[in-house]
C-alpha cells in the first residue's frame, strides 16, 4: 500500500471559503484547510513517496457526487493558487484597503513624531513623539502580515503544484468529528 496523506475535516463546508457561493467543485480552499493540507504534505513526502490525499468526512455528509465535487474542488484550489501564486503575489498583499490605511498612517504618524520632536529636547516632547511612532509601527502589522502571506504562498507554489497532481479521494467516517 502507497502512503497517503489523512486529513480530517469536520464538514465539506469547512474545507472550502463558505463566503463563496460557487458549487464545491469551483468553490476555494478555506485558508485554514489549505494552510493543513500543505503543512502535511511537507512532513509526509519527506518521508516517503506519497500516493495520494484522503480527506476523511462525517458520513452523514454523504451524497451522490460529493466525493467527486470535494476532490476536484482541491485540486483546481491547489491549481488556481499555483497560478495565482506566481503572477499576483506581491499585488495581492498590498491590494487591500487595511493595507493601505496602514500605509498611509504609518507615514503620518512619523511625520508628526518628527514634527513634535523638532528642536525639542524634554523628556515629555520625546514620550509623546515616541507614542506616535508605536502607533506607525502598529499601523503595519497588518499590511506587513499580508506581506508574510503573500510570500509564504509564494514560496508554496511548487507544493500547490504538486498537489494539484496528487490523487485526492474523500472517505467517508462513521465517527463523529471532534
Amino acid at each position: 500500500m502507497s502512503p497517503e496523506i489523512v486529513i480530517r475535516a469536520p464538514s465539506v463546508d469547512a474545507l472550502f471559503d463558505q463566503w463563496d457561493p460557487a458549487p464545491v467543485n469551483r468553490r476555494g480552499l478555506d485558508n485554514d484547510a489549505r494552510e493543513r493540507i500543505v503543512e502535511q504534505w511537507v512532513e509526509h513526502r519527506r518521508d516517503s513517496d506519497v500516493s495520494a490525499l484522503v480527506v476523511l468526512l462525517p458520513e452523514a455528509e454523504r451524497a451522490d457526487g460529493v466525493d467527486a465535487a470535494v476532490s476536484e474542488g482541491i485540486r483546481a484550489d491547489m491549481a488556481r493558487m499555483t497560478v495565482d501564486c506566481r503572477r499576483h503575489w506581491i499585488r495581492r498583499s498590498l491590494r487591500g484597503r487595511k493595507s493601505r490605511i496602514g500605509i498611509v498612517l504609518f507615514v503620518v504618524c512619523l511625520l508628526l513624531a518628527a514634527g513634535v520632536n523638532y528642536g525639542a529636547t524634554d523628556a515629555w516632547t520625546d514620550t509623546f513623539a515616541q507614542t506616535f511612532v508605536v502607533i506607525a509601527w502598529v499601523a503595519l502589522w497588518d499590511p506587513g502580515q499580508s506581506v508574510v502571506d503573500a510570500a509564504s504562498n509564494r514560496l508554496a507554489r511548487k507544493h500547490y503544484a504538486a498537489l494539484a497532481q496528487l490523487d485526492t479521494r474523500v472517505r467517508w467516517d462513521a465517527r463523529p468529528a471532534t
